[in-house]
């Protein structure tokens, strides 16, 4: 995707790649045998385009272009990436990451906090690319201000929350989950961030099935990402040089052996009036 995109070429914006496009300029290739591509800073920027693509360089490209076009990253860095989301004690200042849930190539992977969580560092370091929902607002910051700021500086970052804004998809991450079709068939979809905090507090307190449930709840927030992952890169690519060159869909581990307690996600939907929707 990323050799027919020029938005992060100097001087070239979404107009602009637009026009190019309408004439048949639709690679780094035609460009550079263009009138337009043989303007020196534009010939450098392209060699250097092709040359930080062979070196995996997903970085360099997120870091010259617009968040809400970092779809066109999916493509190419697609055997490479992780999608993550974090479960928190609150937002303010003295709130803390209680779990970070990672998904790859190889599955899921819970880092909760304590001994696991100082693993997450090294471990991200693997990624080229890293998509969240509002990640960089929340998880990220959070993830810097606990573990350094050295967490997730080598890794483009796609946020699919302005990826998908851009597509006209507002709200928060379930409410876009409904909208597309995509939820979560699981009772713990009754849940929400007030009740990730009440579990961790359970988990403190020696209710050892809380921790279970709390992991199997953000697992299933994690599982939803490539999902949406993938319908918003095939829309953005509708129309354009890039249709029909997305990577075949996220290969989808098996959640439902991670254990959860029925009766703790009965009591916590009690509580706001959703037993209707809750299986035991």
């Amino acid at each position: 995707m990323l050799k027919h995109s020029f938005i992060h070429l100097p001087g070239i914006d979404s107009a602009t790649e637009e026009s190019l496009w309408a004439r048949g300029i639709t690679s780094w290739n035609h460009l550079e045998q263009d009138e337009a591509g043989r303007e020196p800073q534009l010939r450098d920027a392209i060699a250097e385009s092709k040359m930080r693509l062979q070196g995996r360089d997903a970085l360099y490209f997120a870091e010259r272009m617009p968040a809400y076009e970092s779809w066109r990253l999916y493509g190419e860095f697609y055997e490479d990436v992780a999608y993550l989301d974090i479960e928190t004690t609150g937002l303010g200042g003295e709130a803390y990451t209680t779990v970070c849930g990672v998904l790859d190539q190889s599955g899921f992977t819970a880092f909760s906090r304590g001994d696991e969580m100082d693993l997450l560092s090294e471990y991200l370091d693997q990624f080229k690319l890293v998509v969240t929902f509002n990640g960089k607002s929340f998880d990220v910051p959070f993830l810097r201000r606990e573990l350094g700021h050295g967490v997730l500086r080598r890794a483009a970052h796609m946020d699919l929350m302005h990826v998908l804004r851009r597509l006209g998809l507002k709200g928060g991450l379930k409410r876009i989950e409904q909208a597309l079709g995509v939820g979560r068939p699981s009772s713990l979809s009754t849940l929400d961030g007030r009740d990730a905090i009440t579990l961790w507090s359970m988990s403190q307190e020696g209710e050892h099935e809380a921790l279970d449930t709390l992991i199997r709840y953000n697992a299933e927030d994690v599982l939803v990402l490539p999902r949406l992952a993938e319908i918003a890169v095939r829309d953005h690519a509708t129309g354009t040089p890039m249709a029909g060159q997305e990577p075949d869909s996220f290969p989808e581990p098996d959640i439902s052996v991670l254990p959860y307690d029925a009766s703790i996600v009965h009591h916590l939907a009690s509580r706001r009036g959703k037993t209707d929707r809750v299986p035991i």
